[in-house]
């Protein structure tokens, strides 16, 4: 049993060797300068959990759908209603 043990442990181990000495080929993409001529920004972004940073693009009208979902999310929470316990539950209080 600890044979099996130790040799999946040296698997592991190389394993994580060899992803890790191999560079990561990130996609090509246009300049940026032809990026902006059309409204795109990019920026890189990693994951809750992710070692490698992907770059995200997003154009003008993406950008602002995201804010006015954002205020939307905040305006629920901050304006909707005050959830209250069942009257004989004793867990939420």
């Amino acid at each position: 049993m600890r044979r099996a043990a130790l040799i999946t442990t040296a698997a592991s181990a190389a394993l994580l060797a060899g992803c890790a000495s191999m560079a990561a080929n990130p996609k090509p993409r246009p300049a940026d300068a032809a990026l902006a001529a059309r409204g795109v920004e990019c920026h890189t972004e990693r994951t809750t959990g992710t070692l490698i940073a992907a770059t995200v693009c997003t154009t003008r009208a993406a950008r602002e759908r995201q804010a006015i979902d954002l205020q939307q999310s905040k305006n629920s929470l901050l304006n909707g209603p005050i959830p209250t316990c069942p009257p004989h539950d004793m867990s939420c209080r």
